[in-house]
């Protein structure tokens, strides 16, 4: 059992340089959009007033392999929407 691991981890991981290791890219789309709905709010004083913002920065925008990813989906999903021509049920098909 392993050894499978080991040879999956070989082939099918990527290396994330954010969390330190070799991950799945599931696991890297689970932690981008964890991380895109986390928002940290804070708040600084300036000249007696109250400024509050949100931080919204997500490191993993900058990984290549998952941006890869993201625009291979996109890009599937254009494609199978363009080609998914529903036919009509009365239709029949000869086999």
């Amino acid at each position: 059992m392993e050894a499978d691991r080991a040879v999956w981890l070989d082939e099918f991981a990527v290396s994330c340089r954010v969390f330190k290791g070799r991950w799945s890219i599931r696991h890297c789309l689970r932690m981008y959009n964890d991380i895109k709905d986390l928002k940290i709010r804070m708040a600084s004083r300036v000249h007696g007033k109250v400024t509050r913002y949100e931080s919204a920065y997500n490191p993993c925008e900058k990984c290549k392999i998952l941006a890869a990813h993201l625009k291979a989906q996109q890009a599937n999903e254009r494609l199978y929407k363009d080609d998914s021509e529903e036919t009509p049920f009365d239709h029949a098909w000869a086999v």
